[in-house]
């Protein structure tokens, strides 16, 4: 792994971990400690970045409330409140919503049905724009202010 500070790429892993258990790497060059998620934007998170990950992608594709995801996460031994989810969803949404796009590309078939409806969103209306194939798959969306 690269060093986050002055990009060398002789650094070592240590044996010890993190109280997450993530690896943690020395750098001899510069004697920085660092580790997997320097640099990340889950690098201040108190909690593993999966539990993060499956929380936001359980908000957005089940449509659940925040206190039941902060509360089906405390049945399973991680505590947080539901105020957390509601950060993690505003910070990290955007960053999967981009990785699925990118993944997307390229996949999708030659002909499209782009679909267009007007909707209300928190008070505002605005049209929404949807593009699927043939197969019925999404190729992308688009939500713009009126």
């Amino acid at each position: 792994m690269n060093c986050p500070r002055c990009a060398a790429t002789t650094t070592k892993q240590r044996v010890k971990k993190t109280k997450l258990g993530y690896a943690i790497f020395f750098c001899p060059q510069c004697q920085s400690t660092f580790n997997e998620r320097t640099g990340s934007p889950f690098n201040y998170l108190e909690v593993p970045t999966d539990i993060v990950l499956l929380a936001v992608v359980w908000r957005l594709r089940y449509k659940l409330s925040l206190r039941d995801i902060a509360e089906m996460f405390l049945e399973r031994g991680f505590a947080f409140t539901y105020e957390t989810v509601r950060d993690w969803e505003v910070r990290f949404a955007p960053l999967l919503a981009e990785h699925l796009r990118v993944n997307r590309c390229g996949q999708a078939g030659k002909s499209w049905y782009v679909d267009e409806t007007y909707i209300k969103v928190h008070g505002k209306w605005c049209y929404l724009y949807r593009a699927i194939d043939a197969d019925g798959n999404l190729v992308n969306s688009r939500k713009c202010q009126n």
